[in-house]
């Protein structure tokens, strides 16, 4: 959508939770508007599974989370944000694609549950009742029990009981109800004394219990990725639609919220098709869409939406400041110190591949049967095999290179869409010369829709509902814990193949930005992103020093050498270990030891979720916490981060980086506890309480103070919090300034030009410095040509005149940062 939204100009995230209720937010929501945030944009706010500490796992979308305080806590809430005198507005988290099973907490669940296909809720759910697997057919399977269904009923660990009015089966502290027509006659206490009358019993409902191992390959049912306990929702059914989204458009209507991000879009079967309907049904609503765009990938014109929610904009920033021009001394310390080889590229096939072998594999089975099915009606294909077919699928999915494509029935497939499945096909055969080109040629057509039929459809909306999966659980779950070159370049939207983004690149997409999406979501953290936008600024940094890098990383793994436990941990865990320190210090050993627990278990090499090996995340525990206890290496870390002013260059760039999120075109988006320094990691770290006792008291005391005074508290983030209000007070006192749809790139000259990245945006200049370690706080004849007029800084308040040859050292003097505006022209 083309259009700017004037009432949209900033936001700022909360994640809810048991111990961040709406009430919580009502206290603090004065010191929300007086930093100047113009909407709060809250994580899901629907009933959600009890104890989640999310809210993306949705139970019962008909309420307001009672956990939360329910709706007139939510209502206290808008009242509170409407009552300022900067009016703030509410954008929520919505959850289209699941729902999570979480037994009677889910009445639609339930019901469907203890009626089977007869159930009014049973289309509700992405459920296959007609399994090609004769004991699942007609049920729904459920991977429920830690060991095969004969040992935990003969054990005595399934049994029937009363729950208030009903009679249920219980399975440790989980409950299924019974159906109607197995209740005839039931007497609970024979029935529990008689195991195979309890057998018969389970064998009459409308659903089987079955080993959770097991299920892995039989489930009947769209997940969630791989998480059996969140279910798809067929929202593409009006009804399925209606009813889940009845709450949320009630509050839309009556003014509660202004605005939606939409969860995991490309999880749905018809994404356009979804966002039509939605849009139908809040024409004038600001929507974006949490959709991942890989490297030169565009958001589909078709989708009636203001944007994304930012990840494309975090991988352009980042790339800004790693220097490309060390890539191949990086490359090679990776190479040689963890032996490591494999192009990223090659990494991500792999990892793909072992998902769809594995967690994905019941997913690969369902797209096999269906087009076993396509081929025996097709006769040139008809004599194809399980496994050829199976292969063809897999190799095509690993080698799309994005996350999904947007092929629907009668429409014509986009170019993008024709051009990713083509790279794909074409991929596959020059990989595996093995599977048969007119099978790939085929099955690539029927991607692209050229085939038409029932089941030919059918295939294409599964298939492109796979890919999603495959990526973020190949890609962001495991291939990015395993290619440990530079972490900070593994970030959800990013590829951390691709070394730094040059000047001219990001401006390109600023201006693409400015001129198709002016007002998509920008952000720099998320709930979801690996780390924050801090830690991966000063991890940047290593990418200009790898001759001092390396000699510390080696000297550090000497020094360590001591701390292995029978060999463990790998090499490349250690290296990821080293830029953890660096980019997150002073992390904790508590902090430290869970995110490298977790980085194990994604990357699945010694360990898994899934295959948990408790003598590995033993020794890795021991290593990490004797490293924390050794006093010398701690001594080195710390006096490597002070010898290079890591910590002082993090900030600078920092500083720049936030700039940009809150002047380039776009809604900047701010996470909670990112007004100040954050050196947060992936989730659950990232989703600690937030001091926000400290950052009220803060912020009056900096509010007025000038660049030095803030500069000079700089330890408590005082910087940062200062930069960040001072442009969110401009944005709303003069939107228009931001809001152009007008973008040129300001080239600088001189020795350190290199080290500038500056724009003019009508009447608005930004200049940023990267690159901060090689320009060394020194921009010697550095210069840029100030358009004509008048221009005064917002962050100083000084004053320039237009003209060539204005000295970029000038215009940063007092603060790291150059943002300018124009004074409006007489009339």
């Amino acid at each position: 959508m083309g259009s700017f939204v004037l009432q949209i100009s900033s936001t700022y995230r909360l994640q809810l939770s048991k111990q961040f209720r709406f009430d919580d937010a009502v206290a603090r929501a004065g010191y929300f508007a007086s930093f100047g945030v113009a909407h709060l944009y809250c994580s899901p706010v629907l009933q959600a599974a009890p104890g989640s500490n999310h809210g993306y796992d949705v139970v019962d979308p008909t309420r307001v989370a009672e956990e939360l305080g329910g709706e007139v806590a939510l209502r206290r809430l808008v009242a509170a944000l409407h009552e300022h005198e900067h009016e703030l507005a509410l954008l929520v988290d919505i959850v289209p694609n699941h729902m999570a099973t979480a037994g009677r907490a889910n009445p639609w669940w339930w019901d469907m549950l203890q009626n089977g296909p007869s159930s009014r809720y049973a289309n509700y759910f992405d459920i296959d009742w007609e399994s090609p697997i004769s004991a699942v057919k007609g049920k729904v399977l459920l991977g429920v029990l830690g060991d095969r269904y004969g040992k935990e009923l003969e054990r005595g660990a399934l049994t029937l009981q009363r729950e208030g009015s009903e009679a249920v089966v219980r399975y440790h502290d989980q409950m299924f109800p019974l159906s109607p027509e197995s209740l005839d006659g039931l007497e609970l206490d024979a029935v529990n004394r008689d195991t195979d009358a309890l057998d018969a019993i389970l064998e009459r409902q409308h659903y089987r219990l079955s080993y959770w191992r097991s299920a892995q390959e039989q489930l009947n049912y769209r997940r969630f990725f791989t998480i059996d306990s969140l279910i798809g929702l067929r929202v593409e059914e009006p009804q399925v639609f209606d009813d889940s989204h009845r709450v949320i458009l009630g509050l839309i209507a009556d003014g509660s919220v202004g605005g939606l991000r939409i969860d995991h879009v490309d999880g749905l079967r018809d994404p356009v098709s979804y966002l039509r309907r939605l849009r139908s049904a809040v024409p004038d609503t600001y929507l974006v869409v949490e959709k991942i765009l890989a490297t030169n990938e565009e958001l589909p014109d078709s989708f009636p939406v203001h944007g994304t929610t930012g990840y494309d904009f975090i991988a352009q920033v980042d790339g800004l400041f790693v220097d490309a021009g060390n890539e191949g001394s990086l490359t090679a310390l990776y190479h040689a110190f963890t032996g490591q080889s494999q192009p990223f590229s090659e990494v991500v096939r792999t990892c793909k591949q072992e998902m769809m072998a594995s967690e994905l594999a019941v997913d690969v089975e369902r797209l096999t049967n269906l087009l076993l099915d396509i081929c025996d009606r097709h006769r040139r294909h008809r004599d194809r095999t399980r496994r050829e077919l199976q292969e063809a699928i897999r190799e095509l999915a690993a080698g799309l290179h994005v996350y999904r494509t947007y092929v629907r029935p009668g429409s014509p497939a986009s170019e993008q869409d024709q051009r990713q499945i083509s790279i794909a096909a074409e991929g596959a055969a020059g990989r595996r010369p093995d599977i048969d080109a007119d099978l790939l040629a085929f099955v690539a057509d029927l991607l692209l829709m050229r085939h038409e039929g029932v089941a030919e459809a059918e295939f294409t909306a599964r298939f492109q509902q796979l890919t999603p999966a495959v990526m973020a659980k190949g890609v962001e779950d495991t291939a990015f814990y395993r290619y440990n070159r530079l972490v900070s370049l593994n970030e959800v939207g990013g590829d951390p193949g691709v070394f730094g983004h040059s000047v001219e690149e990001f401006h390109s997409y600023c201006s693409r930005i400015a001129a198709k999406w002016p007002a998509t979501m920008l952000t720099l953290s998320t709930h979801d992103t690996k780390r924050s936008g801090d830690v991966r600024a000063r991890t940047n940094l290593l990418s200009e020093i790898p001759a001092e890098w390396e000699f510390a990383v080696r000297r550090w793994a000497e020094r360590n050498e001591r701390h292995r436990v029978q060999g463990y941990p790998d090499r490349n865990l250690e290296y990821l270990m080293y830029q953890t320190m660096v980019g997150a210090w002073p992390v904790d050993e508590v902090r430290l030891v869970a995110f490298l627990q977790k980085a194990a278990r994604e990357a699945k090499v010694h360990t898994s979720w899934i295959n948990p090996v408790p003598a590995f995340d033993d020794a890795l525990t021991r290593f990490a916490g004797s490293v924390m206890a050794d006093a010398e290496f701690k001594s080195d870390l710390e006096s490597f981060i002070g010898r290079h002013q890591l910590v002082a260059l993090g900030r600078v760039a920092s500083l720049a980086q936030t700039t940009l999120l809150l002047t380039c075109p776009g809604v900047p988006d701010l996470y909670q506890g990112s007004e100040v320094w954050n050196l947060s990691l992936v989730d659950p770290d990232n989703r600690r309480p937030v001091d926000y006792e400290r950052l009220a008291g803060l912020l009056p005391e900096i509010r007025s103070a000038g660049p030095s005074d803030v500069l000079a508290r700089s330890d408590e983030g005082a910087p940062k919090l200062w930069l960040i209000t001072r442009l969110l007070h401009e944005r709303r006192v003069d939107p228009d300034l931001f809001g152009s749809a007008s973008y040129t790139p300001l080239a600088a000259v001189g020795a350190k030009a290199k080290h500038a990245v500056g724009f003019v945006r009508d009447r608005l200049l930004v200049v940023v410095p990267r690159l901060v370690a090689g320009l060394g706080g020194d921009w010697a004849d550095t210069t840029i040509d100030l358009p004509a007029g008048s221009w005064r800084s917002l962050i100083t308040g000084g004053e320039e005149q237009g003209g060539p040859g204005v000295p970029v050292a000038g215009l940063m003097h007092q603060f790291p940062v150059a943002v300018l505006a124009r004074r409006a022209r007489p009339l």
